[in-house]
């Protein structure tokens, strides 16, 4: 069922929409729900609206959308029975005409200036079609230093070209800061509803079309972990599903970006870099060996130890290796041996 006054629907059918639709679904939401959508009510920026997705919502959600929604006629509610966070998001988009599409999450808190701050950038960059901000971590879990880590990583990456090269070692930024151009959805489809994160997959396919995406170096979005939080407990978050994914990317863009005569080496000898390399063999690509800091007995089949590693002429590298700093070890490590990240060399973990 959607729910709409009568002017709302003769706007939406006339596309005569603000220009800004903040998408929202819920599930299971209490007070932080009121929350998020009061820190929506507080933005600085006032030309936008606001659809709230019932994704099964419960009677205690329904109730905090429905009283918004009397108080405040930028705000509607729809509703969408298929479970799942892409059901829900691409029955929003559905929705609207808008110029920008902006995501807000049931748990997170929009700061004053972020809907401001990325219209205006939008606006006067017209070669970006993605903006997103850095966020503020709030946890409530104890030991959430890798989460922390992971933070702080997507926070520093800013550009473009640094979200560009970012892609293949996680989610470059963070889904609730985001707004983009409507024309985004309207040129490469709506989320992915499969087994896959509908973000990264999104992030991914748009990567790959060329799409530029830019983040604001400023902390306009807190985003609340907590135990239930979809990415911690889905299967769509899983390991495997992230790499699934994104062996899947990576391989057309090594058959787009690797030179045929280069020798492909995956950095990562275990058992786990053994796997991801499997992946990228069904997908097509072409593994000649790999390279690691010790030799693992008969368990690779042309072992380059990384010593001999030592021109990139001959040589494109993937590091698999997932460990903390390791990453940015053999980047600085072969960037001295004249290796050049995208070109030579690719961080995939």
């Amino acid at each position: 069922m959607t729910i709409f006054a009568p002017h709302q629907f003769y706007e939406i059918m006339n596309g005569n929409q603000p220009k800004v639709t903040v998408i929202l679904p819920f599930f299971n939401s209490g007070e932080e729900l009121d929350m998020a959508i009061q820190s929506i009510v507080d933005q600085t920026y006032t030309n936008w609206t606001l659809i709230l997705v019932s994704n099964n919502g419960d009677e205690t959600g329904l109730d905090i959308a429905n009283r918004w929604r009397a108080d405040d006629e930028r705000i509607v509610q729809i509703e969408e029975t298929q479970q799942g966070i892409s059901f829900a998001l691409n029955t929003g988009l559905r929705h609207t005409n808008s110029e920008y599409i902006a995501r807000m999450d049931a748990d997170d808190l929009s700061h004053p200036e972020r809907l401001a701050q990325q219209v205006a950038f939008l606006d006067n960059n017209p070669d970006i079609d993605v903006v997103s901000t850095q966020t503020t971590f709030d946890t409530q879990i104890s030991g959430s230093t890798g989460y922390s880590l992971f933070v702080d990583w997507q926070n520093s990456i800013i550009t473009p070209d640094e979200h560009a090269l970012s892609r293949f070692i996680e989610s470059p930024l963070a889904h609730p800061t985001v707004m983009f151009r409507k024309s985004l959805t309207d040129k490469y489809g709506f989320y992915d509803t499969g087994r896959v994160p509908e973000d990264y997959e999104l992030w991914l396919r748009w990567l790959d079309e060329d799409v530029k995406f830019h983040k604001l170096p400023s902390q306009l979005l807190t985003w609340t972990d907590h135990p239930s939080r979809l990415s911690r407990n889905h299967d769509n978050y899983c390991k495997e599903a992230f790499f699934t994914i994104k062996c899947h990317y990576l391989a057309k863009w090594i058959k787009h970006n690797v030179p045929s005569n280069k020798k492909i080496i995956v950095c990562g000898s275990s058992r786990t870099g053994r796997k991801r390399a499997d992946l990228l063999k069904e997908l097509g690509v072409n593994v000649f060996g790999f390279t690691d800091v010790k030799k693992r007995p008969n368990r690779q089949v042309n072992f380059v130890p990384y010593q001999q590693i030592t021109d990139p002429e001959p040589w494109f590298l993937i590091n698999f290796i997932g460990r903390r700093g390791v990453g940015e070890a053999i980047r600085q490590h072969f960037a001295k041996l004249g290796f050049k990240e995208g070109k030579d060399l690719i961080l995939a973990a």
